[in-house]
Formats: C-alpha cells, sequence, structure tokens
C-alpha cells in the first residue's frame, strides 16, 4: 500500500532523495550549510511527494514557533471594527506567502497584562502590536522586549521614549485633504468631532486641524470641538449631543475616524438633520462601513491592508536580520469623495 502523503517524514524524502536524513533536516529547518544543488534537489523531492512540514513539532524542538502574534488593544467589540479586521487580513496575507501562523490577542494593560507574557506563553518571537492607548508607561515593557530579543513592531507611532519600529499614516497629510476639500466648497466655519487624545492618530489629527484652519486663516472655535473620545460608535453618538445641544454650529464637519462619524450621523439623523444638505461631513479611514451608510461617507482612506502587510514584513525582517535598525514607515493617504459633503449654502 502507498504512504500516505500526510505520513510523509524527512527521513522518506532522504531515501528517495539518496541524501543523509541529516542533510534534509538541515535543509528544511534553514540551518547549516547545505549546497544549493543539494538544497534544490530536496526540496523538488520534497515537492513531488506532497511532504508538509509540522510546524508544531518544529517548535518544540526550537523553543519557537512560527507564529506572527498580532496583539490589539482590549475592546468587546473588537471582531465587529472592521478597522480592524482590514488590518489583520493584511498581516494573514503575508503569513500565508511565509509560512507563519498568525494568532491574534486582545491585551488588557490596565490588569498587567504584558507584550512578554504573550511571546513567552506562546513561543512566538515576532510581535505586531497594536496600541492607541498611551495612558500606561509602555517603555519598561518595550525594555522586556528588547532584553529578550523579540522582535516586534508597532502600528501607530510611539510616543515613548524607546526607539523602536513602527507603521503609521500621514496624518497632517490625510486632514489636510480633508478640510481643503470643504473649504473649497465654500466652508468657512468647521467643527471638529475628536479621537482619543491619549492616542497618537486622536491626537496628531487634533493639532493638524487647528494648523490647517491657521494655514487657510480661519478661526479655530473651540465650541466647536465634539469630544469623541475612543474611536467607536458609541463616542460619535456622544458627540453629536454636543452638537445638538449647541446654540451656534458649524456647516461642515470633520471627523477623527469613520466609526465616530456613522455614530454621529445616525443621532442627528434623528433629530431631523440632513446630510450633506445641512451638514456636510468628511471622516477619516476609510473603513468598510464608509462606503454602506447613508449617505456614503467622504473620508480620508488610509490603507488598512497594506498597513498590516507592511507590518507584517518589517517585523519578519527585523527577526532575521543580526543587525537591525529600527524603521518608522509612513504611509499615504487618499482623499475619496462620495455623498455627505456638498457647497455651502
Amino acid at each position: 500500500m502507498a504512504k500516505s502523503k500526510k505520513n510523509i517524514t524527512i527521513k522518506d524524502i532522504a531515501k528517495k532523495a539518496g541524501v543523509a536524513h541529516s542533510t534534509v533536516s538541515l535543509v528544511m529547518n534553514n540551518k547549516g550549510y547545505v549546497s544549493d544543488s543539494l538544497k534544490m534537489k530536496v526540496m523538488k523531492t520534497a515537492k513531488t511527494m506532497g511532504y508538509e512540514p509540522n510546524l508544531i513539532a518544529r517548535g518544540l524542538i526550537n523553543q519557537t514557533f512560527p507564529v506572527i502574534a498580532a496583539i490589539f488593544p482590549e475592546n468587546p467589540s473588537f471582531f465587529t471594527i472592521t478597522y480592524f479586521i482590514q488590518i489583520i487580513s493584511g498581516i494573514q496575507d503575508v503569513c500565508k506567502d511565509t509560512d507563519n501562523a498568525l494568532m491574534i490577542f486582545n491585551l488588557d494593560q490596565t490588569q498587567g497584562e504584558s507584550y512578554y507574557q504573550v511571546s513567552r506563553k506562546w513561543l512566538s518571537k515576532n510581535l505586531i502590536i497594536m496600541n492607541i492607548d498611551y495612558t500606561k508607561d509602555m517603555d519598561q515593557d518595550i525594555k522586556v522586549l528588547k532584553k529578550n530579543n523579540i522582535s516586534f513592531v508597532l502600528i501607530n507611532k510611539y510616543l515613548g521614549d524607546e526607539d523602536v519600529s513602527y507603521i503609521n499614516v500621514d496624518n497632517f497629510s490625510g486632514v489636510h485633504q480633508a478640510l481643503k476639500h470643504l473649504i473649497d466648497l465654500g466652508h468657512t466655519e468647521i467643527g471638529l468631532i475628536a479621537g482619543d487624545l491619549k492616542a497618537p492618530d486622536g491626537m496628531e489629527r487634533f493639532d493638524a486641524f487647528k494648523k490647517i484652519l491657521k494655514e487657510y486663516k480661519l478661526k479655530f472655535n473651540p465650541k466647536y470641538v465634539y469630544e469623541g473620545g475612543y474611536f467607536s460608535f458609541d463616542s460619535g453618538e456622544k458627540a453629536a449631543l454636543q452638537f445638538l445641544n449647541a446654540k451656534k454650529r458649524p456647516t461642515a464637519v470633520f471627523s477623527s475616524s469613520d466609526n465616530l462619524a456613522i455614530g454621529f450621523m445616525r443621532v442627528i439623523k434623528t433629530k431631523g438633520f440632513t446630510i450633506p444638505d445641512d451638514l456636510s461631513l468628511v471622516s477619516f479611514d476609510d473603513s468598510l462601513e464608509a462606503n454602506y451608510v447613508t449617505p456614503r461617507l467622504t473620508t480620508v482612506r488610509q490603507p488598512l491592508v497594506e498597513i498590516g502587510r507592511e507590518a507584517a514584513r518589517l517585523v519578519l525582517k527585523q527577526s532575521a536580520e543580526k543587525r537591525y535598525r529600527t524603521k518608522h514607515v509612513t504611509l499615504k493617504t487618499e482623499l475619496i469623495l462620495r455623498e455627505s459633503t456638498k457647497p455651502r449654502k
């Protein structure tokens, strides 16, 4: 009876290729020196026989698994937020191409959980950290990762003292695109739904908003700032209540995220406001929901899938290189015009 493909071992490959068992082991584990011609012979034989390496067994031997651990903030609605899902999709693309597994973790720093604990518990030395809450001092945790030679990349700019690799987007350019669009439509009184001001994106978009108004010689009105807080639908709804309770309102609003904008829209529409007839609204992210609400959101697209891909490529490169230098990657944004804005009356 022919041997089932799933039971093929490196001993079978060695016998078929006419080489030593140890040679096949070196090739499969990418360790030691094997000539290119012999390596090609082993790989071709393994492919012909339908060999699939047991990555778990390999990990137990090496005490490390070919795993990228993607660590996200603690959030009960995590798997309903397409912002995160699109980033995960990009990470998964690279995992498929590189024979790495992807594990996803929610980590609550307020409960004393650490990134190093995740790495040790799951034997992963490649971490992608999506941290948007800098209320806790992360420097000590980062130092522990460095001390133990754990490769890691942050998604979002790091605000601490340690030099780390991170991926972010050009927030200033994105906000500039959004505000220029509104100003070109004739809007001079523009409000802001602010994001989390403890997070880099929230801070940078808020600062950019003020600087760009000044650039166009428009007045910044603190009464037109509606505090969204966390980048969520609920926070957008709270911002809408501030908007509705105000005596004087702007003719256009820029939102720091799509989720904030969608929550904001839902509430003000129930009170009789029509977008864009009564209020133009432009947002930031271009999440999947932005194209399916009514009206469809004009928004600044950040390349969420590419952010995930770039983070995965970067952490694997960092892991492979002995003398790795930290890198800061900033990706471009693009304004996507839809239906939520129109010229001022």
